[in-house]
């Protein structure tokens, strides 16, 4: 590439070029991060399909998704096999609850039945975005950690696209929702292949570390202050980003009045030109520091995220998508190679996936919050309200380590 057009796009680019390693292991977690977007984007793509399939109301579908959520807290479990036993076995067993319990969805005959089986793909959502992220830290090189997790979560938002543009078949009337949830079932293919691809972590396996035990991380300096920061900020953008994805369309069609066709238009070409965000920010984060870039990442989250639901002028609302969708996107990288470099080998896992579990709580407990205050103050005030927590989880992550360049084997044998 010449050297007027690479400074061009340099912004894009990873501040070094990938090795053999790391293009594998970018190449297997991005085919799973596509099967984990399509299954768990599925519910609130279709929500008012579904909703309406399931015979709920805007607030009942609220407060069944949030209780979903909650149940996922069993990837805890999956986390701290994770340190105990490698990270590889407990990847697969993950991936596989996506895909049975996004697939299930479209099957079930009650709404308690959609829900536990969107419990059940949640607790794999859970486990496979904590474990994926240290998979991807530990066997990447460190000066592309970041930007190789932004292929990760490309991945995940190319697979939430697929379901947007899935979205049309559930929109015959009848039993048409239930096609798009079916469609998770594909991803059944996709787990052997990973399966036969994906090694153990050459950190992991380098270190044979002995399993931490969860009182390092709630009780235990340096850690515990650390990790508790980690998931306040996790649960607060979390809940802020999940009323606002969820109920996106339903916004876009029952409230300013857009066809099906039209809203899912704007979310894909808002979330496509947003979609830059995952390689700048990845860029960003390796070269500049993974704390200003998470942090900026979360103030034009919050940022379009307001816009997008104070407008019903058209191309502001697609404005307000790319801007929200931008800095959602560069926080992936950013906020996910902090967490990895933030404790060592032996805890890794059961605090990412706990930081991604919190991450289900924050986005529970807005779902949950909107049985009491959509159908009363309206879907717009809600998320203006979630959204101070967003500017609260952006402070308190100015309050952490910057970790660029972390060298992962030599955070284990810091004192606990």
């Amino acid at each position: 590439m010449p050297a007027e057009l690479r400074r061009v796009f340099e912004p894009l680019l990873p501040v070094r070029s990938f090795t053999d390693t790391d293009r594998r292991i970018v190449a297997v977690m991005w085919l799973a991060g596509l099967v984990q977007g399509f299954a768990q984007s599925q519910a609130s793509a279709g929500l008012p399909f579904t909703r309406v399939g399931l015979g709920l109301s805007e607030g009942e579908m609220s407060l069944m998704l949030g209780v979903a959520r909650l149940a996922g807290f069993a990837a805890l479990g999956i986390g701290w096999l994770g340190d105990h036993r490698g990270r590889r076995r407990p990847f697969l067993l993950a991936m596989t609850l996506v895909v049975v319990g996004g697939a299930g969805a479209g099957l079930v005959a009650e709404a308690w039945q959609f829900g536990a089986l969107h419990a059940v793909l949640r607790t794999g959502t859970a486990a496979v975005s904590g474990l994926a992220v240290v998979i991807l830290a530990e066997t990447a090189s460190p000066p592309v950690r970041a930007y190789s997790i932004s292929f990760y979560g490309a991945a995940v938002s190319l697979g939430s696209g697929l379901a947007l543009i899935a979205l049309p078949l559930a929109d015959a009337g009848g039993e048409a929702w239930r096609i798009p949830h079916l469609l998770s079932g594909v991803g059944l293919a996709v787990i052997p292949l990973v399966a036969l691809r994906l090694p153990e972590t050459r950190v992991y396996t380098m270190e044979h570390p002995r399993g931490g035990q969860w009182r390092e991380l709630l009780a235990s300096r340096p850690w515990a202050p650390r990790f508790w920061t980690v998931l306040t900020v996790n649960l607060l953008a979390s809940a802020f980003g999940a009323v606002g994805a969820a109920f996106s369309t339903e916004r876009m069609i029952s409230d300013v009045g857009m066809s099906t066709g039209d809203a899912v238009l704007i979310l894909l070409l808002g979330g496509t030109l947003g979609g830059v965000g995952f390689f700048v920010g990845g860029h960003f984060a390796d070269a500049w520091g993974r704390r200003r870039t998470s942090i900026l990442s979360l103030l034009l989250a919050l940022a379009g995220g307001i816009l997008v639901y104070s407008t019903t002028t058209i191309p502001l609302i697609v404005v307000g998508v790319m801007v929200s969708a931008f800095g959602t996107f560069a926080f992936v990288p950013a906020g996910g190679s902090h967490r990895a470099e933030l404790f060592p080998t032996r805890l890794r896992s059961s605090a990412n996936t706990a930081a991604s579990n919190a991450a289900l709580v924050g986005s529970a407990l807005g779902l949950i919050s909107g049985i009491y205050t959509i159908d009363t103050l309206g879907l717009s005030n809600t998320i203006f309200m979630l959204g101070v927590g967003v500017a609260i989880a952006a402070a308190l992550t100015a309050l952490l380590p910057e970790t660029r360049g972390q060298d992962l084997t030599a955070l284990s044998a810091e004192a606990g």
